[in-house]
């Protein structure tokens, strides 16, 4: 039977056919050129999908240093120093938990635990968002926020013409490593780029008819916390 089979001319013309091809080595230069350009090519394109993913992070940054000063020069008056900060860096965190990553495992693989802040951040988002995510992915993202943001105020104002700045510090992971070598440094097994911005803005403390400054909201009512 096998025999047969073997003697039938169609398998025959494609066993011969099969082997010329095998033989045959016209194009194999071309070929070569093609095999070394592809991971280059791959490589580059890499690049381009992570550098712009690193500028959406930065216009993250704006908004988060935006957002932190904000609050830092609506809670200055209203409350302690400490505590205004404090609130400060939960507004960066909010603000940049949209650009954060939220595919970054965590360390030993446990997953991302919901906190009063977090847990308040998705209700808000359950309640307000047409389109929604996961909660879970939305909880990773503000758990990676939260670890890999840093914000620094200096403070408290002196007087009331005084200016705030906040400075956002954003470490960007790479997702390909080839990448990462190239453009990031290595902490922890993994690769980031540091991303920071700066946003300034004048403190709305109140001021009485002198012109001094005061720490309450100049209404009697003093401190909110």
């Amino acid at each position: 039977m096998r025999s047969i089979a073997f003697n039938n001319p169609l398998v025959r013309r494609l066993r011969v056919a099969t082997h010329r091809f095998a033989r045959r080595e016209d194009g194999a230069a071309y070929t070569l050129s093609y095999v070394m350009v592809v991971p280059v090519y791959a490589l580059l394109i890499c690049l381009v999908i992570e550098t712009c993913m690193m500028l959406t992070a930065k216009l993250g940054t704006v908004y988060a240093a935006y957002a932190a000063v904000r609050s830092a020069s609506a809670w200055s008056s209203h409350t302690t120093w400490d505590k205004a900060k404090k609130k400060a860096e939960k507004a960066a965190y909010q603000a940049m938990t949209p650009f954060a990553s939220g595919t970054q495992p965590k360390a030993f693989g446990a997953p991302s635990i919901p906190t009063l802040d977090s847990g308040a951040f998705v209700g808000a988002y359950e309640v307000y968002a047409d389109q929604k995510v996961s909660a879970k992915y939305l909880l990773s993202k503000y758990d990676y926020a939260t670890r890999h943001v840093r914000v620094k105020i200096d403070g408290p104002p002196t007087d009331s013409a005084a200016n705030l700045t906040a400075k956002v510090t954003y470490d960007f992971p790479f997702n390909v490593p080839g990448i990462g070598m190239l453009l990031g440094t290595k902490v922890g097994g993994r690769y980031y780029y540091r991303i920071t911005s700066e946003a300034t803005m004048p403190s709305e403390v109140p001021q009485k008819e002198d012109n001094t400054w005061t720490n309450s909201i100049g209404i009697g009512y003093g401190q909110l916390e």
